[in-house]
């Protein structure tokens, strides 16, 4: 009787141990990535913006997720003397999908999962000459404009290195059809010029926010 009571002890302390540290049913965590790359690069995501994860475990071993990786970038170089050039750059990438998590160790939680996945992103150019005399030439390109849409397997690993703070890992393989809108050139006293889009289909690994630092409410 001592003996089952004991073990029955060691079992308790054990689960309390691990959930001390790891997200259970009805817990929610939120991460951001830190460093590495952004979101799917098949979907033209770019470089310098911002990208976070929603979880909600239903059970302890699985949860329910929701990406978005965001990017908007603007440059103005002046540089060249009566020159001035802007460069305008947005992305947006959305994932819902779900996580199964295996027990691994009272701190470490690996998982698979998959997520459906769509994106945009559109850029643009403009430079405009002033000169000291006459009439400033403007030179423009719009586009192209990307959609993406398909689906991800995944695969990592959080850490929590304390009490319901981790930090996550995680890497993939993509499934991505993307379309290509056109891209139209002007130039000051010069008709337009329109380049027609296209669309691909294409297999590819992804990284999904490198290195992440998140938090387990």
């Amino acid at each position: 009787m001592k003996k089952l009571f004991l073990a029955s002890a060691i079992a308790l302390f054990a689960t309390v141990s691990a959930q001390e540290y790891k997200p259970a049913a009805g817990d929610v965590t939120v991460d951001l990535g830190v460093s590495g790359g952004l979101g799917n690069t098949s979907i033209g995501l770019a470089d310098g913006g911002a990208a976070f994860k929603v979880r909600y475990f239903k059970t302890d071993k699985l949860a329910y997720r929701f990406t978005m990786v965001l990017a908007n970038n603007s440059d103005t170089d002046n540089s060249v003397t009566n020159v001035v050039s802007k460069d305008n750059d947005f992305a947006l990438g959305l994932g819902f999908g779900a996580e199964k998590h295996f027990t691994g160790t009272d701190r470490l939680s690996p998982y698979v999962g998959g997520d459906i996945m769509i994106g945009y992103a559109s850029q643009s150019s403009k430079s405009t000459f002033t000169p000291t005399s006459g009439t400033a030439v403007v030179s423009e390109v719009k586009g192209p404009n990307t959609f993406g849409a398909g689906v991800r397997g995944v695969f990592g690993a959080d850490y929590y290195f304390a009490k319901r703070v981790f930090l996550g890992v995680e890497a993939g393989l993509s499934l991505m059809y993307s379309s290509e809108g056109d891209t139209t050139t002007s130039l000051t006293g010069s008709p337009d010029v329109t380049v027609k889009g296209g669309s691909n289909f294409n297999i590819s690994p992804s990284v999904v926010t490198g290195i992440r630092i998140g938090y387990a409410f």
